[in-house]
């Protein structure tokens, strides 16, 4: 039986990395991430809404979460520093939308509520998002939240168990 981290992995892997660039007009990768007390792009409440949405999609198990990776730090940096002003303001529009629904879905308790009261309403909108409701922009979202999540080094290399040098290295070897 396939889990759900191993489904979400071979996912990512096989359409690649190369929507979480496009977001950001194909920039290139960011050298280091430095989450930030508060938010640079998104007001508290957005950075509330994707930091619940994030750890709710990839919590914390015997390898680390969402939250653990920092991945709403670096969507933060990621849309502050190089989305374009339009997929800014639509990126903004999508956490409205998903915000209004979460808050519908858990009758106004997705932020403050237990966590299987955010799951089930997380669990209902993305129902309706693959089904016949689709909430513009959630799907692209939630790809967008997987793949940040596998460009850290926490998914990359405790979930994927990336090495970039596979084998040993030794720098010097006699070659006599």
């Amino acid at each position: 039986m396939i889990s759900r981290r191993h489904a979400i992995k071979s996912l990512v892997i096989s359409v690649g990395g190369s929507a979480l660039f496009s977001a950001c007009g194909g920039r290139g990768v960011l050298a280091v991430l430095t989450p930030s007390a508060s938010p640079r792009f998104y007001s508290e409440r957005e950075m509330a809404v994707l930091s619940r949405v994030s750890d709710l999609l990839l919590p914390r198990t015997e390898t680390p979460g969402a939250l653990d990776a920092h991945v709403p730090a670096l969507l933060d940096q990621l849309m502050a520093e190089w989305a374009s002003s339009e997929t800014q303001a639509s990126h903004r529009a999508v956490l409205a939308a998903l915000d209004t629904r979460l808050q519908a879905s858990s009758g106004g308790d997705f932020l403050e509520g237990t966590d299987s009261v955010a799951e089930q309403a997380l669990a209902a909108v993305d129902a309706a998002a693959y089904a016949d409701e689709p909430l513009q922009g959630y799907r692209a979202l939630k790809g967008l939240i997987t793949q940040a999540y596998f460009a850290t080094e926490a998914g990359a290399v405790d979930e994927q168990q990336w090495v970039a040098v596979p084998g040993r290295w030794e720098p010097c070897l006699d070659r006599s």
